[in-house]
């Protein structure tokens, strides 16, 4: 009863008595005992103030207070320090993260413009290569289109001219155009009038590969006046059998490479006019289909 208890121990007097609040109390007796010795050590030394040989007045409670606050602003100066020390090294740091950051943002920047450019740049690409495909299609149409009409009016070009197979070599002699009137008034008995304005071999590209050289005739290409001139043809096509020096010749239309080419693919079959079809079979006959559904 009396007894003025200090914070930490009124906490400690609510605690239960246990081996712990024994140890507490020791510590705290041992600090109370500390200040206790500080106190009588300020009584004895003199203040600024205080002359030699005059005590302190001063009471025990205002020492406490003035060692607290003191206790206090060492704390507070010591903290402001720290905060001082850290806002210094803070405001350090930031500076060079504001650095890193806007060398970011700039480098950034830059990155943005580079891959619009690039986008940019696909984009007129894509554009132009749709407008050279639009144009390599249209080059790709045209040129199939003059291909064709090259085709077709060389094929008119040539309605003029026949061929003339398997005739032996110099057989013509000096003068074709003479060989050739001569072979239609005795091997075609054509009497009538014969216009032929040039007559010449083919010009030689060597001899095919499993043909012997004695055996290879270049064809002669004959061309009339007018296409009316080749009834010569047809009076050939009538008699089949013409023969030089027993060397059987044949007479065809003079077509062109590309006629050839197509012709080559049906070399078992004979297109013959108006529209037949004719197939040699293995047995040495041929037939004649009036159209394809017949020959399917």
């Amino acid at each position: 009863t009396g007894k003025i208890l200090f914070p930490h121990q009124q906490s400690l007097a609510s605690k239960p008595p246990n081996s712990v609040r024994r140890q507490n109390l020791k510590k705290v007796n041992l600090t109370h005992q500390v200040i206790i010795q500080r106190k009588k050590e300020r009584q004895i030394m003199p203040k600024p103030s205080q002359k030699r040989g005059e005590l302190d007045t001063t009471p025990a409670s205002q020492t406490c207070v003035e060692e607290k606050g003191a206790g206090s602003a060492d704390a507070t100066s010591e903290i402001l320090k720290e905060l001082k020390l850290f806002r210094t090294e803070t405001a350090g740091n930031f500076g060079v993260l504001r650095k890193e950051v806007s060398n970011i943002k700039l480098n950034f920047e830059e990155l943005k413009t580079r891959v619009d450019d690039a986008e940019q740049r696909i984009a007129d690409n894509e554009d132009r290569n749709m407008d050279l495909t639009k144009v390599l299609f249209h080059l790709m149409r045209k040129q199939k289109y003059l291909e064709e009409k090259c085709e077709d009016l060389e094929g008119r070009s040539r309605r003029n001219n026949l061929r003339i197979y398997s005739v032996p070599e110099k057989t013509e002699g000096s003068n074709m155009i003479v060989f050739i009137e001569k072979l239609i008034r005795e091997q075609l008995r054509i009497r009538e009038e014969i216009f032929i304005e040039r007559a010449h071999r083919v010009a030689g590209t060597g001899v095919p590969v499993g043909r012997a050289a004695a055996d290879f005739t270049r064809s002669i290409i004959v061309c009339f006046r007018s296409f009316k001139e080749k009834r010569v043809l047809h009076a050939a096509w009538s008699l089949k059998d013409i023969r030089i020096n027993d060397q059987r010749i044949y007479f065809d239309e003079d077509y062109t490479t590309e006629v050839f080419k197509e012709r080559a693919k049906y070399r078992s079959s004979r297109v013959l006019y108006p529209a037949k079809l004719m197939l040699f079979l293995q047995d040495g006959k041929s037939k004649t289909f009036e159209n394809p559904r017949e020959a399917s």
